[in-house]
């Protein structure tokens, strides 16, 4: 049995590279893909590295194979695939549910190989495929590998402005100011909202946020009063993009005092973080929740047309690219948050 490197969680709170993951042989509807990169998710990938993560919520166990933003290149194909060829590229290859060798998986993009489903030429011929697989997209040759770590983050970020339905006239306030903050925010200005707060506690974040999403005003929480820096202003739509629930419910209280205002939940929220008491929040407040993506790989065409058209630049999204040997090193970056996003290279 031919075995691979790979990024596991051994245990709560101890990540490491091995060695002995068997590497995946493709079935008659498979492709096998070399992984080139992966980003790091500092929410998801951290609640499983913490113990955060549930079984519904698709977690099996420790040791767990970590990552779910992988870029790589088919190599092989299974002899009944007709729709991927050698030298595609696909976002995210993983492993089977039975990895092998004691091996659970999360999505498991944080190792060598990978394989994608030609799911098309399954349908046709009436075989069924797990469902996992349903979350892989193809991308453009002119991306690189290392741009494409960030390409699902960016089309989660998309599909959230689009199903949170920021448009035209809103003036929208949002808590959070990291990766996913930001790109959210950039989304939700190309939706043509008429103002954009964006509220962090970290000045080198907002200044990106300024940059990089055009937001109209960022408010530092850690050396401002938000009451007197917003000085009662309210808004039509309010956004976490932090993942703590006590945020949704004062975030209902800056909406507009007719009560016609929305709440918005991007990520998934801690285990013991998931109770709401219903009569702190704002009434008349409608309540949307993406604990998890919906429809990124929908839209991940559109978002992949945007970094080619040059409207979107993957870079401004990650600060830096380590080797996945240094697993420990990009731990210790993102907690100190002296990264803001980290791609690892395979």
């Amino acid at each position: 049995m031919k075995t691979m490197k790979a990024i596991a969680v051994t245990d709560i709170g101890k990540v490491e590279v091995v060695d002995d993951v068997p590497m995946p042989e493709p079935g008659e509807y498979e492709a096998l893909a070399r992984i080139h990169a992966c980003g790091f998710c500092n929410g998801t990938d951290f609640h499983i590295i913490e113990g955060q993560l549930e079984e519904k919520a698709g977690f099996k166990g420790f040791p767990a194979i970590l990552g779910h933003e992988a870029a790589g290149e088919v190599v092989r194909v299974g002899k009944k695939v007709r729709n991927i060829k050698v030298g595609d590229r696909y976002i995210n290859p993983m492993l089977r549910e039975e990895v092998g060798n004691g091996y659970h998986k999360t999505w498991s993009g944080m190792a060598e190989y990978g394989l994608v489903a030609d799911k098309r030429a399954m349908c046709e011929d009436g075989v069924p495929y797990d469902p996992a697989f349903e979350k892989q997209g193809p991308f453009p040759e002119a991306i690189d590998y290392i741009d494409a770590g960030v390409l699902l983050s960016l089309s989660e970020c998309q599909s959230a402005a689009k199903n949170f339905g920021a448009g035209r006239g809103m003036d929208v306030l949002m808590y959070g100011a990291g990766p996913m903050g930001i790109a959210l925010a950039m989304f939700v200005k190309m939706r043509g909202v008429a103002t954009l707060t964006q509220i962090d506690q970290d000045d080198s974040r907002l200044e990106r946020a300024v940059k990089t999403a055009k937001a109209d005003r960022v408010i530092n929480f850690a050396t401002q009063n938000l009451d007197e820096a917003l000085k009662g202003r309210h808004f039509d739509m309010v956004i976490d993009a932090v993942g703590k629930s006590s945020i949704l419910i004062e975030g209902s209280r800056r909406l507009r005092p007719e009560g016609t205002g929305k709440v918005c939940s991007l990520g998934v929220l801690a285990h013991d973080d998931r109770m709401i008491d219903a009569s702190l929040i704002k009434d008349n407040t409608s309540l949307h929740m993406l604990n998890f993506p919906y429809g990124e790989y929908d839209v991940m065409p559109e978002t992949a047309d945007l970094i080619l058209k040059g409207t979107v630049n993957p870079k401004d999204f990650y600060s830096h690219v380590l080797p996945f040997t240094e697993i420990a090193k990009v731990l210790e970056l993102v907690k100190t948050r002296q990264a803001i996003k980290i791609v690892l290279t395979f």
